[in-house]
């Protein structure tokens, strides 16, 4: 190859590898426009702290293996962040006083304290931290980990989000959860049939909804 042969191929190569970086390299205009989007995202997940004269946690068990009983607990403390644009970035935290157990009845209640159920004075809270929101049809699953009796189980959750609004000017949203737990997996196994179902003097299968309202910080 004579030496003029030899500057062209090399000129060439140069403009092939300048043209690469361009290729490879976002214009300022892209990148700016990344970060809009982050920020946008960002400004939309709000966090809202749980309302709690107006949120519900109810929970549903078999008695008897003839009716279904219900039950509630009357605080519930908390906060979380959503975007239903952008679940994954979601973020959900709260914690239940064991103590505040309501069946109704101050003697039921008063057992249900005890170490046969919650064993409130060892066990007072109950936990649950989120790990995971997803988009599921037209609803979410919520996934995280619920600590309670001493144990830590991960759990799926469906969740509706209600919606956003105004409260007396302040930024609110809410949504309802649902979810079924196994007592026996937590070690509360009081009145639990010998097979492990449905049909002693309490069930096993224990179902939960929790409906929360929050205010934005």
């Amino acid at each position: 190859m004579n030496k003029t042969a030899a500057i062209a191929v090399s000129s060439l190569a140069g403009i092939a590898a300048i043209a690469a970086i361009a290729v490879a390299t976002p214009s300022r205009s892209a990148v700016e426009g990344l970060a809009s989007t982050a920020q946008t995202a960002t400004l939309n997940l709000r966090t809202y702290k749980v309302d709690k004269v107006h949120t519900s946690v109810i929970f549903g068990i078999r008695h008897q293996g003839v009716t279904n009983f219900y039950g509630r607990f009357n605080e519930i403390d908390g906060e979380f962040s959503f975007d239903p644009e952008n679940p994954g970035a979601g973020s959900f935290n709260f914690t239940i006083a064991t103590n505040s157990v309501d069946t109704g009845n101050s003697d039921r209640d008063r057992h249900l304290r005890q170490a046969d159920f919650f064993n409130s004075r060892q066990f007072p809270q109950i936990t649950f931290r989120s790990t995971e929101v997803r988009r599921s049809g037209d609803k979410f699953e919520l996934v995280g980990d619920l600590s309670l009796h001493g144990v830590t189980k991960r759990i799926t959750a469906e969740m509706d989000w209600i919606g956003t609004g105004s409260i007396r000017g302040t930024p609110a949203a809410g949504f309802e959860a649902r979810f079924s737990i196994k007592r026996s997996d937590f070690g509360m196994t009081t009145y639990l049939a010998s097979d492990g179902g449905e049909g002693g003097g309490l069930g096993n299968t224990v179902n939960l909804i929790v409906a929360v309202e929050g205010l934005a910080n």
